[in-house]
């Protein structure tokens, strides 16, 4: 009877495995499918974290407004004026017998709005085309326009009401509204703060600006920190702040299986963990701790050969691998960043596979066998 109950355990040994309810894949699981050549180690790569990596690809990483839509907003642009916006000039000549001249003055204001067909009219120019043209450029033409009939006239154009030249911030601001571009062009960041700044934390804040059909977003922190991102603004942008939190899940062998929120601007993986409520004792597998993000193939070339390797939208998938057993894990843990969405998920330990095992389906055998005993006695 016993060797028949030990080939009985046997089988259901080989077959139980794949049966166990479990959490998700073991630390054994992912180093198998990481060394053998199939189409599954494709799809994604597998990098033991170490100080190399940490060094080449641990440390915070910014979020930068991509090259092609930089390009189109890095540069201040010449203020053009366009229909409704409101001028004032002012034309004085040299003698007070002048066009424009009175008894009291050797001038005269003329204020006036740029009509639907971006002109104005000035008497004795007569109509002049003003839209997508600079002030000075503006000024001339009405110059030039009174000569041979005003005496020496000296032209003078303000703009007093902007309507043209405006950019539009909405979203999570304390003002949203329009704001004018004036004469000396507009950053992003003097444009957030005529809106009133963002309504949450920097670093929980998104920026998306929209121009034609170019997008672009960024982080608002990394507006304030890197300069870059202080790009000018141009007429008719849409600048929207949205709250967009920073969060990371946790599954596994932790305390706290949970969807966590970033509480700083950032997050090492140590903290990440004890946010988490850190390893847990009964089963965790100190070195099955494995962080999954999807990396950009420029940062991941540093690391491995990501040729053959699948793209998820631009991206490579991969698991970063840490072993807690060693004590200098704790210290590259501190030193790596997470990054929004990241997954940790910690394996369970080998013993606990077993006791699973045990209790699941070793137990219940023998059990029926004792019993089976007493009622054949």
């Amino acid at each position: 009877m016993i060797k028949y109950l030990f080939s009985i355990i046997t089988i259901m040994t080989l077959s139980a495995c794949s049966t166990l309810p479990s959490q998700g894949p073991s630390s054994m699981d992912i180093a198998l499918l990481d060394s053998n050549n199939n189409t599954a180690s494709n799809d994604y790569a597998v990098v033991q974290l170490d100080e190399k990596v940490v060094h080449q690809v641990g440390g915070f990483t910014p979020t930068i407004f991509s090259d092609d839509f930089s390009k189109t907003l890095n540069t201040k642009e010449h203020a053009a004026l366009g229909i409704g916006d409101k001028l004032r000039i002012n034309i004085w000549e040299a003698t007070s017998e002048g066009l424009f001249s009175t008894e009291d003055q050797k001038g005269t204001t003329i204020e006036t709005v740029v009509n639907e067909k971006g002109e104005v009219y000035i008497p004795y120019v007569g109509q002049i085309s003003v839209d997508q043209k600079s002030i000075e450029d503006v000024r001339l033409s009405i110059e030039n326009g009174l000569k041979g009939q005003a005496v020496e006239p000296q032209v003078q154009v303000s703009l007093i009401h902007n309507v043209s030249n405006n950019v539009v911030i909405v979203g999570d601001v304390n003002k949203p509204g329009q704001y004018p571009i004036s004469v000396s062009g507009l950053q992003l960041m003097e444009a957030l703060a005529r809106a009133g700044g963002s309504k949450q934390a920097a670093f929980e804040s998104q920026v998306y600006i929209v121009r034609g059909d170019k997008h672009g977003s960024v982080r608002l922190a990394d507006v304030v920190n890197y300069p870059k991102n202080n790009i000018w603004l141009s007429k008719r942008d849409t600048v929207e702040v949205l709250h967009k939190p920073l969060s990371y899940s946790a599954f596994g062998a932790v305390t706290s299986k949970n969807l966590l929120p970033f509480k700083t601007e950032s997050v090492s993986l140590a903290e990440a963990l004890a946010q988490a409520g850190g390893l847990n004792d009964n089963l965790a597998d100190a070195g099955g701790v494995f962080l999954f993000r999807f990396e950009k193939p420029d940062r991941m070339n540093q690391l491995v050969n990501t040729e053959g390797q699948t793209l998820y939208d631009g991206s490579i998938a991969t698991i970063y691998r840490l072993d807690f057993n060693q004590p200098k894990a704790f210290f590259l843990a501190s030193s790596f960043t997470m990054h929004d969405k990241d997954i940790i998920y910690v394996a369970n330990a080998p013993a606990v596979e077993f006791n699973k095992f045990m209790s699941t389906f070793v137990t219940p055998v023998l059990g029926t066998t004792v019993n089976v005993k007493r009622i054949a006695e």
